[in-house]
């Protein structure tokens, strides 16, 4: 997702406003459900943080977390920290406009054992909360404002639909890990 040559599929993602774009997302989504943490990527991609948080909900939840899931999670957090997501490090700075992107990041930091992924993640939030120290994650969940464009996309996207696929999908990979298949 860091190659300078797929800058035109990462503008197409950022911006779902299109059908083209949308259909675009959906089949990337739904075909990269097999691996959850490129699930989580191309919401994060998206600006879906609200998705990405509930797929992080579903999954520590009501799946298996295993090792390779975790170092798959540690490459996550490194990526974060690459010029393709600068948009979203900004975006800290502003927990009353997104308010998931908070709740997803610091899903993942409880996620992860004590590494270095984790004291990185656990740096960026902390340099963040220190910026904004009124932010109160149940303050800003229930007072949520969703700009236009938000709007649309949450209309035009079937996010259950997707959710339950990627739930699916992640049982059955689960019950395989299970009976060793």
């Amino acid at each position: 997702m860091t190659a300078p040559e797929l800058l035109e599929l990462r503008k197409k993602l950022k911006n779902l406003d299109s059908k083209e774009n949308l259909q675009l997302f959906t089949t990337l989504y739904k075909s990269w459900c097999h691996n959850p943490v490129s699930t989580f990527t191309l919401c994060l991609l998206t600006q879906s943080y609200e998705h990405a948080s509930n797929l992080l909900q579903i999954f520590g939840m009501e799946l298996e977390i295993t090792v390779n899931f975790l170092v798959q999670v540690d490459k996550l957090v490194q990526l974060l920290e690459s010029p393709v997501f600068t948009y979203l490090r900004l975006q800290l700075l502003e927990p009353e406009k997104h308010p998931f992107l908070l709740k997803f990041l610091y899903g993942v930091l409880m996620l992860l054992p004590q590494s270095s992924a984790f004291a990185t993640l656990r740096n960026r939030l902390n340099s963040v909360s220190g910026f904004n120290n009124n932010f109160s994650g149940n303050n800003l969940l229930t007072n949520v404002g969703k700009d236009e464009k938000s709007k649309r996309k949450v209309e035009i996207v079937k996010w259950s639909e997707l959710a339950n696929h990627f739930s699916n999908i992640q049982a059955l990979h689960d019950s395989s890990r299970r009976e060793g298949i």
